[in-house]
């Protein structure tokens, strides 16, 4: 798939006018020569020497026979893969040749020979040796990208695998399509960083068009696609000094990606159905939680009815001291409070059926209030911000399921005495959003790429790291999208923000 700048061949013979003569043949046709009198010189050469792309054998040597060094070459895993033709004046015989090839040798051929046949020979064996290990090469490359199912992983693979043998640098490119969000394409960059900008560009297009394209003679770009699904593209790239790209790179790169873009798919399908199965679980809690919440908010209203008229008689009632009226009035606000509750646990679980219309400020209200006790036993202050009839046609059991992990998130990162603020809003595309932000410095740059996987979690055990990724999959499933925002650098009041974009009539609810 590689062309060498420099096509070495080994030869050795003790006699020095012979080896000027095979010199004059084998660099009139393209071949540099590194050449060896005895067999010793022989194995200092190719301890030196690597990417040598044959060697040509003279059967008569002055220290050991030209049968024991190719025994000694093909015994070695080094050498084993150079291609040897065993060339002689004197031994001639059909037996001789046998013994040949029975020590290894790849060819033999009796002294004197047109220089076309020789030269027709070696590069037919160095042709037979390159496609031999392109054969060994794709299979190891299937079972590598085999051995590993989730897509990461299967990422990291093709990025190492193919360097240094068909690469010095390598890169995946994938289409937002193949990932599955609009969250922009997932790039796996180890070129420079210099050159990444501009070979992502011509990978996006390769990646559409599915055409390879040479860009120069260090460059290749070639489709990851399965039938006519484009996932994305593999770029290889070299230094250029000792090896370079041609047209006939393309049909071997192109089969290596294929591979790739088999083990791509593959992956991308696992990892959905992982990912699938953790949401019906996660749902299926969900859906749990929601019954035995309705349950029990069921089954606490009457007593809560009674209590509430009871302590609305004894506030009322003119035998009723002062001081117990001000402890009536308490308690009826923290049971007006109680029973708010109930009648939202109650909510939640029937607003989990289809879209409709409702007021986006209200909802987010109801769901802070909820968690208001908690925030106040951290003493954070909640600044609400709400644009005035901010509606939406949404499920709205799901968006309240994704304000309420975006505010637990929120409790969790903020630090006491800190800050919490909720805001709404409408764009003039009739889009509607909302934010919650809390005082602290941001996600860390190493952990933000990864906030919406399933199972990522920074809480050291005490997050099951599916909140996000469920309300992102709520937020996708709504049409909209949701963006972690950290704060910029040197704000005085650094924020970090969770921001929610929806449109106002979703039609892509599923």
């Amino acid at each position: 798939m590689i062309q060498e700048r420099a096509r070495k061949l080994l030869y050795v013979d003790d006699t020095e006018e012979q080896r000027y003569a095979m010199r004059r043949i084998l660099e009139g046709a393209g071949f540099t020569v590194i050449e060896a009198a005895s067999g010793a010189e022989a194995f200092r050469q190719l301890a030196a020497h690597d990417n040598l792309l044959a060697c040509i054998l003279d059967v008569r040597l002055p220290d050991m026979s030209g049968y024991d060094v190719c025994r000694r070459m093909k015994a070695d895993p080094v050498t084993t893969g150079i291609p040897v033709l065993q060339i002689s004046a004197s031994f001639a015989d059909p037996i001789l040749r046998a013994s040949g090839l029975s020590a290894g040798a790849d060819a033999y051929v009796a002294q004197p020979v047109h220089p076309s046949e020789l030269l027709a020979l070696v590069n037919s064996l160095i042709r037979a040796h390159q496609f031999e290990r392109t054969l060994r090469f794709q299979a190891e490359v299937s079972a590598s990208l085999a051995a590993s199912l989730d897509h990461r992983q299967t990422v990291r693979t093709i990025e190492t695998i193919f360097c240094p043998r068909l690469c010095d640098h390598c890169t995946v490119y994938l289409r937002p399509q193949t990932l599955g969000h609009s969250s922009g394409a997932h790039r796996a960059v180890i070129t420079p960083p210099d050159a990444a900008t501009i070979l992502l560009a011509q990978a996006e297009k390769v990646a559409e068009t599915a055409v390879p394209r040479l860009v120069d003679p260090s460059t290749l770009i070639v489709p990851l696609h399965v039938g006519r699904k484009h996932l994305g593209a593999l770029l290889f790239t070299i230094d250029g000094t000792r090896r370079f790209y041609t047209q006939e790179s393309i049909a071997p790169a192109e089969d290596i990606a294929s591979r790739a873009a088999l083990a791509l798919q593959n992956s991308t399908l696992y990892t959905a159905q992982q990912n699938a199965q953790a949401a019906l679980v996660q749902s299926e809690k969900l859906a749990a939680a929601g019954r035995l919440s309705a349950a029990i908010a069921h089954e606490i209203n009457n007593p809560l009815e009674a209590l509430t008229n009871l302590m609305f008689l004894i506030e009322t009632s003119e035998e009723t001291p002062p001081t117990i009226k001000a402890y009536a009035a308490e308690g009826l606000s923290e049971l007006s409070r109680l029973t708010h509750i109930a009648r939202q646990s109650l909510g939640f679980y029937r607003e989990l059926t289809g879209p409709t219309l409702f007021d986006l400020n209200e909802s987010i209200d109801d769901t802070l209030r909820i968690y208001l006790k908690r925030f106040t036993a951290k003493r954070i202050r909640i600044e609400r911000d709400f644009a005035p009839e901010v509606t939406v046609t949404a499920v709205k059991g799901e968006i309240r399921q994704v304000v309420s992990n975006l505010l637990v998130n929120a409790y969790d990162a903020a630090p006491e005495d800190g800050t919490l603020r909720v805001s709404t809003g409408t764009l003039p595309t009739g889009e509607v959003w909302f934010r919650v932000q809390n005082i602290g410095s941001g996600i860390p740059a190493d952990v933000l790429p990864h906030i919406f996987e399933p199972f990522f979690s920074t809480k050291d055990g005490t997050g099951t790291g599916l909140g996000l990724w469920v309300s992102e999959s709520i937020v996708r499933k709504h049409g909209g999208t949701i963006e972690a925002i950290n704060p910029a650098p040197g704000d005085a009041n650094p924020m970090t923000t969770f921001e929610v974009t929806l449109p106002h009539d979703s039609q892509a609810i599923e």
